[in-house]
């Protein structure tokens, strides 16, 4: 433990000083500036201290030698005043003596008799002769191993402002300097021991908090290597004990979220694994496409869908530039791209090699955190044999729609041509039969009308529809139709309601074609209610929601149109048959009036579906588009299929 500095240092970085020898340091040089103020301090209170002593020791010297020597200076008696300046200067710590008289020549200099009625031309005692009033001068000796002071007093007559001379006494700073040096020495001795002394206090105190930090370290330098056993056992009851406990609960965790990851980890792995098998096993083909256009992933089965080389790169490649841009589906990635929605599903064709594939084609969008659309997700379903099934369905469809149409045909054609035959073989032989010409002018053209309205019906049925478009009010057409049975109605005892919407768009429709459709639906719930019941009609208006069933074009809403009896009802196996030609369950009737009317109202663009339940009742709900244009649903080949 005592080598873990060293270690750490050449673990982290070559500067790593320990925390132990940073706060020793820092208490180190904070004692030290500690004593440097106080040694600074001292110094000056104590220099100023002295100072001011011996400049009051001084002015009471020179006021004494003023007191006893102006008697003296007024009588010129330089004898007596070099006697008084010697006596002063007997005391060592005063280096001299010095008595100017009135024109400022020496008059008596303590043990320097040569000087005596000399003029001083030196700083200091020009400064001296000049003073109107006390004045002290810090001076040096020519050796400049004796600083002192010099105080001098000028000296005054009495009752008078008449100086008359000047006392001067020059004091030695040397006492006061020794003085000042030793307190210094104290203090160093007693700083460097409190400075020892406090060192070892702190590098002991560092030590005992730098021993658990270093563990807390140790902890650390282990988790780093990805070692998460590490026990730390610190009990100082400190703060320290606080963060160790800390740092442990911390450890805890990470390893919790360590072992969270690391599932986590494995989980995605396994989807990533069983998504890319799904993706190679799938035989639908699957890509993306981000919204640059570029391909960012592809299946096999795509590969394979589209005659792609299952060993060239297509990842990173541009997708118009891989199926070339008139592709079709190059065309809708684009159309993708630029709309807010994707297309739900699609049918594109790809040829491929000779032969054209149909592809349904679904997508989605993958979209980033913040919402942004990412990439393009494209699901391409091979339907092109269902197609073909579809095509052989729909031909086998057409053949027993026209097997059972020769059906009905042979058979509502039978029974008119019978009665017509019958009469002809019956001609030659009473033709003079009284009544037989009458009845046979009334029975011949009845059948053979009822011949030609089937014909009509049929043609009806089959022909290409050319219907002319105008702006109709829903609402007045099934007025007009209504009106035009109301004497049915009054006749079978049938309720009628109406419940009709106000201000309904107006549609494009052909009047006459819608009110041949109600009227059929009308007089259907009619015979439906020999007994009498109640037929309820209501149109109402809804906004269009695409279903994937409607077979119109892109329009902004629909019209609602529903027929609602309380007649006989319809068996569910009736129910699948009613829009097929010739199947009626009436007496009379030839079954073509709910085909005729569900080819009128697909050919306006829209639909029509039926509920019943037998005993309970029929619906028909009619569904028709608002659009400016109906697009014209034109059958690939006249006939009912």
């Amino acid at each position: 433990m005592q080598n873990w500095p060293l270690q750490l240092r050449l673990f982290k970085k070559p500067r790593f000083i320990p925390l132990r020898y940073r706060v020793v340091l820092a208490n180190a040089c904070m004692l030290i500036l500690l004593l440097g103020v106080l040694i600074i301090t001292l110094v000056w209170f104590q220099n100023h201290s002295i100072r001011q002593q011996l400049e009051q020791r001084g002015k009471a010297i020179a006021q004494s030698l003023v007191a006893t020597s102006t008697k003296a200076l007024l009588t010129y008696d330089y004898i007596t005043l070099e006697q008084f300046a010697n006596q002063a200067a007997q005391d060592p710590n005063i280096l001299y003596v010095v008595v100017h008289d009135k024109e400022n020549r020496v008059a008596g200099f303590s043990n320097r008799p040569d000087l005596q009625g000399k003029k001083l031309t030196d700083k200091i005692s020009h400064g001296a002769v000049s003073a109107t009033s006390p004045l002290v001068q810090r001076f040096d000796t020519e050796s400049g191993s004796q600083p002192g002071l010099d105080v001098a007093l000028p000296v005054f007559l009495p009752d008078s402002m008449s100086r008359w001379g000047t006392i001067r006494v020059g004091l030695s700073l040397t006492s006061m300097y020794r003085q000042i040096q030793q307190t210094i020495w104290i203090i160093l001795g007693i700083g460097i021991v409190a400075l020892i002394t406090g060192t070892v206090i702190s590098f002991l105190g560092a030590q005992r908090v730098t021993r658990s930090l270093g563990e807390l370290v140790w902890a650390t330098m282990d988790m780093a290597k990805g070692n998460f056993t590490h026990t730390i056992g610190i009990k100082t009851g400190d703060e320290v004990e606080v963060l160790a406990a800390n740092f442990a609960v911390m450890t805890k965790e990470i390893v919790a979220h360590q072992e969270r990851q690391e599932e986590q980890l494995k989980e995605i792995q396994r989807l990533q694994d069983y998504t890319e098998k799904l993706m190679i096993t799938m035989a639908d083909g699957l890509m993306s496409v981000d919204m640059k256009g570029t391909v960012v992933t592809i299946n096999p089965a795509a590969r394979t869908l589209l005659g792609l080389s299952p060993i060239n790169g297509i990842e990173g490649k541009n997708i118009a530039a891989i199926l070339g841009e008139s592709s079709q589906l190059v065309l809708l990635v684009q159309e993708i791209i630029h709309q807010p929605a994707p297309v739900s599903h699609r049918e594109i064709e790809i040829r491929k090699d000779a032969e054209v594939q149909t592809i349904l084609l679904g997508s989605s969008i993958l979209h980033g955190a913040k919402g942004n659309r990412l990439e393009i997700i494209l699901n391409l379903h091979d339907i092109t044999e269902l197609k073909k099934l579809e095509a052989r369905i729909r031909q086998s469809e057409r053949l027993a729609g026209l097997g059972t149409l020769a059906a009905g045909m042979a058979h509502e054609i039978r029974n008119p041509l019978s009665a017509i035959k019958t009469f002809v073989q019956l001609l030659p032989r009473k033709i003079d039969k009284p009544g037989f010409l009458e009845k046979f002018n009334r029975t011949v053209p009845r059948e053979t009308e009822r011949i030609n309205v089937l014909v009509e019906e049929l043609l009806e049925l089959s022909r290409i529809p050319r219907y002319e478009y105008a702006t109709t009010d829903i609402n007045e057409l099934l007025r007009q139709s209504v009106d035009a049975v109301e004497e049915d109605l009054q006749r079978t005892n049938v309720e009628y309601h109406q419940d009709l919407q106000d201000n309904l768009p107006l549609i494009q429709a052909d009047s006459n074609q819608l009110i041949k459709a109600f009227n059929n639906l009308i007089r259907n719930a009619i015979q439906a209610m020999p007994d009498g019941g109640r037929l309820t009609t209501r149109i109402f208006y809804e906004e269009f929601a695409d279903d994937g069933k409607q077979p119109i074009t892109q329009t902004n809403g629909r019209i609602i149109i529903i027929f609602q009896d309380t007649g006989q009802g319809i068996s569910p196996k009736e129910l699948q048959q009613i829009f097929n030609p010739f199947f009626t369950t009436k007496d009379s009737g030839t079954g073509l009036g709910l085909p005729i009317t569900h080819k009128v109202i697909t050919e306006h663009g829209g639909r029509i579906d039926v509920e019943s339940k037998k005993g309970q009742g029929t619906k028909f709900t009619i569904q028709l588009p608002i659009d400016e244009k109906i697009s014209v649903l034109t059958p690939s080949s006249p006939g009912l299929l």
